[in-house]
């Protein structure tokens, strides 16, 4: 993102005195760009937010959420323009106990793949989408190109993300819905703001 600084705009005033002459007052104020908006709307969304629940659907008809009910996770935007997320299941059938790290003192093949089909994790910088129309309630954050992630084919991948913010009751709630062409999926995930910054 470009941190280049806010264009500013020279005016040019000229008062009439009661004598012969005028007075020349120069003015300078400074035009709000586009990367001042965006950057006091990362500024907003700044902070840690904790998974509340995540509803999907395909084609149409909800389907059950792959960390099952009782999901977990937390998601992080910075100021600066860094991100980064970790979604897993708290389900007892969904959590070998055996699973240990390093990965080869414990735990079966079988239970490394469950592990692994109800996790998600990637991270990078993300920037907004200035192109939809953005606010800081609603708009379209993009993730990445994702630097690392447990999902290999997510490395160097955008991830685009329309947001909700709602205020309610002294709390921040974000919305994050996901919408890939894979078999019309679409999901909704709910956050909890829990840090701001």
């Amino acid at each position: 993102m470009s941190r280049e600084r806010p264009r500013s705009r020279v005016m040019l005033y000229i008062y009439p005195r009661t004598v012969p002459g005028y007075i020349l007052l120069w003015s300078c104020y400074s035009q709000p760009t586009i990367e001042m908006k965006t950057q006091a709307i990362m500024n907003f969304l700044a902070g840690t937010y904790s998974l509340l629940n995540n509803t999907q659907w395909r084609n149409g008809t909800q389907v059950s959420d792959p960390w099952g009910e009782k999901p977990a996770g937390l998601i992080t935007y910075t100021r600066y323009g860094y991100m980064s997320a970790v979604m897993n299941s708290m389900e007892p059938d969904m959590r070998p106990p055996d699973i240990q790290w390093p990965p080869n003192t414990g735990g079966s093949i079988d239970d490394w793949a469950l592990i692994g089909k109800t996790s998600l994790s990637y991270a990078g910088p993300f920037s907004l989408n200035t192109s939809v129309p953005l606010t800081k309630f609603r708009g379209q954050v993009l993730h990445g190109p994702v630097t690392t992630a447990s999902i290999p084919r997510f490395v160097g991948q955008i991830q685009r993300r329309n947001y909700t913010v709602i205020e309610q009751d002294g709390e921040v709630y974000l919305t994050i819905s996901v919408i890939t062409t894979l078999a019309g999926a679409r999901s909704e995930i709910w956050w909890k703001r829990i840090v701001k910054g």
